[in-house]
């Protein structure tokens, strides 16, 4: 599962359980076992932040706070396949569509018998540098030759020396990701060449560099949820049973498929995501030991274990990354799209469980 499922699987049993069974939940132990801060003062740098309708962003626990419903669940519906065709999704802003396209399991949708609302998740990469105009400007004061630098900042940022310390002013960290590294380069040489000296000593360099290191969150990949207007629950995917034997039938096919053209080890991996089905599932993966956190029934959480292990598309060496012609061709692109399709319902429905 691509991460930004498995947050995706977090937040909506998560979810269920604080909304259904407030004094039950887990927080702790989820938000340990993948990483996530789901709270305000949660210590982990991977965050969750949900962009409200009026564009406030809070974290996931304050978002929940603020539905207090006792008939509010939170589920999973499918993405449009083609989102200009949802009126629903006219005249939101382009970020959330292309959210949409990027793909993920779907929607995330909120629900109180009274309004239904749905968020789009996307994977935020965190700035690099924590790093401000006004830092940098007062940082390159207390260096020893600052009027060179300037000079080699405001070349840097395209505006006139003399308007320099203004423009900075208005720079936040967003806007200096691209600048700092060609700054950081190019002023480690003024500070190394200034007329009649050295170059700075180690304290200097020390210094220099502390100031232009990486923030502690920048590989820490987060998570944002866009509101994308109202939802129905029309769409809701619901039916346990026939989410497994639609996999179910999907795979014995593929297995099929598979020993006719003695690819041995696709055969192997299909019979194994099968006997997912009926394996007692066990705390060894973070996905079970989350949705058993969450107290998800074990026919849901063997379907979700069997959807990731089916989930087997990818670049190099992943099953689409095979040719087949003719009537195998063919056979292969619908067994292929069948499976993608099974596996994501599969996925929504086995979590979509923990709303009942």
């Amino acid at each position: 599962m691509r991460p930004i499922d498995i947050c995706t699987a977090v937040l909506v049993t998560t979810g269920n359980r604080a909304l259904r069974e407030p004094s039950r939940t887990r927080w702790d132990a989820v938000e340990e076992l993948l990483g996530l801060r789901l709270r305000p003062h949660s210590p982990f740098d991977s965050r969750v932040t949900f962009v409200d309708v009026g564009g406030e962003h809070v974290s996931f626990e304050e978002w929940l706070e603020n539905r207090p419903a006792p008939s509010a669940r939170l589920w999973l519906a499918p993405f449009p396949q083609d989102p200009s065709s949802d009126p629903g999704l006219q005249g939101l802003p382009p970020e959330v569509l292309q959210a949409i396209d990027r793909g993920g399991l779907g929607f995330l949708v909120y629900s109180d018998g009274q309004r239904v609302e749905r968020f789009v998740p996307r994977e935020l990469q965190p700035r690099t540098y924590e790093l401000s105009g006004p830092q940098l400007h007062a940082f390159i004061l207390g260096r020893g030759n600052p009027s060179a630098l300037f000079a080699l900042l405001a070349s840097e940022l395209g505006v006139a020396p003399e308007a320099l310390e203004g423009h900075l002013a208005h720079l936040s960290p967003d806007d200096l990701q691209d600048v700092i590294p060609r700054f950081m380069s190019a002023g480690a040489i003024v500070e190394f060449s200034s007329p009649g000296d050295e170059g700075p000593d180690s304290t200097d360099s020390i210094t220099w560099n502390s100031f232009f290191s990486p923030s502690p969150a920048a590989s820490s990949l987060s998570f944002e949820f866009l509101y994308a207007g109202p939802g129905s629950e029309s769409d809701l995917e619901r039916d346990l049973d026939s989410a497994r034997a639609e996999l179910s039938a999907t795979l014995e096919a593929l297995v099929e498929f598979a020993h006719a053209h003695s690819l041995r080890s696709w055969e192997k991996h299909f019979r194994r995501a099968l006997l997912r089905l009926s394996l007692e599932p066990q705390p060894l993966e973070d996905l079970v030991e989350l949705l058993l956190l969450n107290a998800l029934p074990t026919p849901a959480i063997q379907l979700a274990l069997c959807a990731a292990a089916s989930d087997v598309f990818g670049g190099m060496g992943s099953w689409n990354d095979m040719a087949f012609d003719g009537h195998d061709r063919e056979r292969y692109i619908s067994l292929s799209d069948r499976l993608f399709a099974s596996t994501r319902s599969a996925l929504r429905t086995s979590l979509n469980r923990s709303a009942l």
